[in-house]
């Protein structure tokens, strides 16, 4: 029996509710110009713990701000076919972008949103 291929792409968050979810419906509206991603699906989901690095670095530039209710994110968007990783790769920078030019453009904004991301293909047996 062959096995199934699948494609996905995360980003992490750290942020707001209200940013995530701005996040989310920019990811959704980036997937729907890419054919080959038509079927995917995307999940936005608290994700406990987090990478710590993302509110050190946040902290860091933001001294004697509060965090108020950020949090940690997952966002990911989950294609059951393989999707080129060119594709999945566009698609990444600029869910990046978005995030960079609305949220990350003002020096010591209290409304940046820190992320990371990584893409994948992976082939289950």
């Amino acid at each position: 029996m062959a096995g199934s291929v699948s494609s996905y792409l995360v980003v992490q968050l750290y942020c707001t509710p209200a940013q995530a979810e701005s996040v989310r419906a920019a990811a959704v509206g980036e997937l729907a110009k890419s054919p080959e991603l038509a079927e995917a699906r995307t999940e936005l989901a608290p994700k406990a713990g987090g990478d710590h690095r993302m509110h050190l670095d946040w902290a860091e530039e933001h001294p004697g701000q509060a965090p108020g209710d950020r949090t940690y994110f997952s966002l990911e968007m989950l294609s059951p076919v393989d999707v080129p990783e060119s594709v999945l790769r566009k698609v990444e920078d600029e869910i990046i972008e978005w995030i960079d030019t609305t949220f990350n453009d003002e020096a010591n904004d209290i409304a940046e949103v820190q992320w990371a991301s990584f893409a994948e293909i992976r082939q289950d047996a």
